[in-house]
């Protein structure tokens, strides 16, 4: 069975970054999962599925990104309510989510280019 082509052509690809090259928010819904919990799951979702190369990986990334986005809007609303310790630990969640990624990926990385604890 032949796998369909990306449609991400590069004229796309711009468009998109076009879109979210700016200072106010603007939300996706190309996925509609997301949330503020299950962070670790949905990454190590995403983590499996690419170390097994699955055919589920953008999309389990795709649901794992808006889990962290969502954490982050919902660290500023927090924010701008005065919960500081809420906002706070949501915005370390996110950070913690990304590095776990970026971790990850020094050992998935064909290039080697990180550094693995």
């Amino acid at each position: 069975m032949t796998k369909p082509s990306s449609r991400l052509t590069p004229d796309v690809l711009s468009a998109i970054a076009e879109r979210y090259d700016t200072d106010r928010l603007v939300v996706s819904t190309a996925y509609a999962d997301g949330g503020t919990e299950h962070l670790r799951g949905r990454l190590e979702g995403g983590l499996i599925n690419q170390m097994e190369g699955g055919d589920a990986m953008a999309a389990r990334y795709a649901i794992w990104a808006n889990a962290v986005r969502d954490n982050i809007i919902a660290g500023m609303n927090a924010l701008k309510a005065g919960e500081q310790n809420e906002g706070y630990q949501h915005m370390v969640r996110a950070a913690n989510s990304l590095s776990a990624f970026s971790e990850a990926q020094a050992y998935l990385d064909p290039l080697n280019m990180g550094t693995r604890l």
